[in-house]
């Protein structure tokens, strides 16, 4: 699932790991005016939840609040 925030794209694709989904997503951005590359921003671990949706949920919420804190 993706979504756009900002001038960034928050990519969730949760993994099914035993009877729970593992939370990941991959956050990125193109290139300004000024820059030759963009920036892409992978993170691992947001979570277990005990369904897909739940997972992404949690992926893009973290990756918004990430993105607020820091951008």
């Amino acid at each position: 699932m993706k979504v756009e925030y900002r001038e960034w794209t928050i990519d969730s694709h949760p993994n099914k790991v035993g009877h729970h989904w593992h939370s990941w997503c991959k956050v990125e951005r193109p290139p300004w005016e000024d820059e030759d590359d963009g920036q892409i921003f992978h993170f691992s671990d947001v979570g277990y939840f005990d369904t897909e949706g739940a997972a992404h949920e949690r992926a893009i919420a973290w990756a918004k609040a990430w993105l607020d804190e820091n951008f």
